[in-house]
Formats: structure tokens, C-alpha cells, sequence
């Protein structure tokens, strides 16, 4: 299946044109709340933000990349708030710089749960995978290089991998709480319980590293 051409046409370059785009892509918001991707259109859009079809068009070739502006944004704001976490981080306290990290990035998915939930299910339809891969490397990266100060703290040794596994179980249990269990993501339970699993397994007892395996070799003689 050939995918749907997602780049904007054109840039907005005067005051008058970025709050007509800001406005095309608010109505998106809002019609994709109410309608869901399969029922959102572009005419919709447009009646939503009280614009012409032809005028969404001078910016948008369709929904598809309306959705993937909404990602590009969405994944924008997500690496600002971990990288406004860790920059204000206190480096005597890891501890509490971790719990920030993690309410970094619950918070971002707090601000409309119901637009996540969309965005989430068609990161692959509009070819954000890349977009969403990238973003996750980048802040598992801004994590590892806070926490390398701090490796004899930690009870992994290797710090990239501890970054890695903190920044995908922090990722997946957000991402599933949006599709599955949206009543919790307003709640302050499960940042709590986010932050308890972390940081046990970043500062608990420290683990010995595991001896590689070598393959056995069996004679047939």
C-alpha cells in the first residue's frame, strides 16, 4: 500500500498564514477527538477552523500529513519537557532529578490524553516511526549523559542501557495508560508508581554483571 504524501506544502511565513495554520491544525485536534481518524476529513477540518478547503490545501496535501504535523509537535514538546527537566536538574540529588524526568513525560501526556491516544495508533500510518524512534534515542541520550556522573550510585553498571530500559519503560507505560487506561494518566498514583520502579531499579542493590554465555560445543565424534 503506497503510503499518503505527509510534507506541508508550504511554510507560513507572515503572522496572517501561521495563525491560519495553528488554527487549521487546532480544528485537526479537535475533529480528531470527536470523529477519530477514520471519520476526520479534510472538509471537516477546514469548517472546524472556518477556512476554505482551498486554503487548508495551500499548507496540507491532506489528513495524513496534517496527523504527522500533530506527531512532529507532539514529539517536539515531549523532548523539550525532559530536556527542561534535566537542564534544571540538581546534580547532588539524582534521585529527585529522575522523579522530575518521570513527571516530565507524563506531564506532556497529561496536557489532551484523548489526541495521544490518536496520535499513538497512526504513527506508523503516517510514517512518524522514524520521527518517534529518533525522538526516544535523543532522550534516552540527555538521560545517560545525567546519569553518567553519577554510575557509582547506580546499581547498573552500564549506564547507556540503564538510560535505554528507563526511557522505554517510561515511554510504553505512558503510551499503554493513553490507549488502555486513560482515567489514570490525570491521577498522581501512577507517577508515584512510575517512580518507585525506576529509581528501585536504578538505586537498588547493585547488580553483578552477567558472565557472557559461550555456546557449547558438543563432539560428534
Amino acid at each position: 500500500m503506497r503510503q499518503a504524501k505527509t510534507t506541508p506544502r508550504k511554510p507560513p511565513r507572515q503572522a496572517r498564514s501561521r495563525a491560519t495554520v495553528e488554527a487549521i491544525l487546532e480544528a485537526t485536534i479537535r475533529v480528531l477527538i470527536t470523529r477519530g481518524y477514520d471519520g476526520a476529513t479534510t472538509i471537516a477540518i477546514a469548517a472546524r477552523a472556518g477556512v476554505s478547503v482551498g486554503s487548508l490545501y495551500q499548507y496540507f496535501p491532506n489528513k495524513e500529513a496534517l496527523v504527522a504535523a500533530l506527531v512532529d509537535r507532539h514529539v517536539g514538546e515531549l523532548l523539550a519537557c525532559t530536556e527542561q527537566a534535566l537542564a534544571a536538574a540538581e546534580l547532588g540529588d539524582p534521585r529527585a532529578t529522575v522523579r522530575a524526568f518521570i513527571h516530565a513525560g507524563i506531564e506532556a501526556h497529561r496536557i489532551n490524553p484523548a489526541l495521544h491516544k490518536v496520535l499513538v495508533e497512526q504513527v506508523p500510518r503516517v510514517g512518524r516511526v522514524a520521527v518517534a524512534m529518533d525522538a526516544s534515542r535523543r532522550i534516552a541520550a540527555q538521560l545517560a549523559a545525567y546519569l553518567a556522573p553519577h554510575r557509582r550510585m547506580l546499581a547498573v553498571r552500564d549506564v547507556e542501557v540503564a538510560a535505554f530500559v528507563v526511557e522505554t519503560a517510561v515511554e510504553a507505560l505512558t503510551h499503554r495508560v493513553v490507549i488502555e487506561r486513560p482515567d489514570l494518566i490525570s491521577t498522581s498514583r501512577l507517577e508515584a508508581e512510575a517512580a518507585d520502579l525506576v529509581i528501585g531499579y536504578l538505586f537498588g542493590a547493585r547488580r553483578a554483571a552477567r558472565p557472557r554465555r559461550h555456546a557449547t560445543r558438543t563432539s560428534t565424534r
